[in-house]
């Protein structure tokens, strides 16, 4: 008897089993595929990534997965579509040969927010004597600097274009100091804080423009370009696919300050802490980059 009663209890357990099993694998059918959103190692763009995931994934209960590689290779991914789209194409210049060569497999979604690189230098410096690039060549103003133009790292994309600029701009008895990031801002807080100048490499949106008051240098020449776009670039066919999630991100805004701000905040603690923080203060306002009918159809 006791015997029959156990194997009553097993038998009741693996149907309860199968039960639930096949419960969770129609759940787990129902759910929606995760948007496949791509993204590089930049501090700027680990805010705009993670605050765009936390939208998506409250107001439309969209899945979110996000793949960190090399710009180069987002952007073969996103023409291959492995991945479904970045958030971090600087138009009209820095990604001007990727988005070429991939541009008719890929979708603009819109313009996220704004940035620049240039030759800055601390508030401190007055405008009268240094405005400008071209100001670097007035009598007595190289000594001030030390003959240094600070910058990050050897050989990349700014350090080339700075080069350029010394020739451009014959900026004759300057030379191009290297290091890191960290050390290229570690020079220049210890040269504020003897009151010495100094001529750094910067780009923006950037947490060095929170921490200290800096401006740019006038670049008559150009050879910085001006303005740079950064802009939500999708494959080809997502807006048809994902007409909710491409609505979000034609008007997903982000005030410069704010993600300057926010970038500063994530040093000092984490990423994570800083987007939800923020998110949680202006849930109304990412509401308002929702489409209503077009949320309302996706729960």
């Amino acid at each position: 008897m006791n015997a029959h009663v156990h194997y009553r209890k097993k038998a009741c357990a693996y149907l309860l089993g199968l039960a639930l099993g096949a419960s969770a694998a129609v759940t787990q059918a129902e759910e929606k595929p995760p948007v496949r959103i791509g993204w590089v190692n930049w501090s700027d763009t680990e805010i705009t990534v993670k605050l765009a995931s936390t939208a998506l994934q409250e107001h439309l209960k969209q899945p979110v997965k996000l793949v960190m590689a090399d710009i180069g290779i987002q952007f073969q991914a996103l023409a291959n579509g492995n991945i479904d789209l970045i958030p971090m194409v600087w138009l009209p210049s820095t990604h001007k040969a990727f988005y070429d060569k991939y541009k008719d497999r890929l979708e603009d979604l819109g313009v996220l927010y704004e940035g620049r690189i240039g030759m800055a230098v601390p508030t401190s410096v007055p405008v009268a004597e240094v405005a400008s690039v071209e100001d670097l060549n007035k009598p007595g103003i190289r000594e001030k600097f030390d003959g240094k133009i600070l910058t990050s790292e050897v050989g990349n994309g700014q350090y080339t274009l700075t080069v350029k600029a010394i020739e451009d701009y014959k900026l004759t008895g300057y030379k191009l100091v290297g290091s890191s990031e960290s050390g290229m801002l570690n020079e220049m807080d210890r040269n504020l804080k003897r009151d010495k100048w100094s001529l750094v490499n910067a780009w923006s949106p950037h947490w060095m423009f929170s921490k200290w008051s800096l401006r740019y240098l006038e670049d008559p020449k150009q050879i910085f370009g001006g303005a740079e776009q950064i802009h939500a670039m999708a494959r080809k066919g997502f807006s048809q696919e994902h007409p909710e999630v491409a609505y979000f991100f034609a008007h997903f805004s982000l005030p410069q300050a704010d993600l300057e701000a926010l970038m500063m905040q994530a040093r000092e603690s984490t990423a994570d802490k800083a987007v939800a923080a923020y998110y949680a203060a202006n849930k109304a306002r990412f509401e308002g980059m929702f489409n209503p009918e077009l949320v309302s159809r996706t729960r």
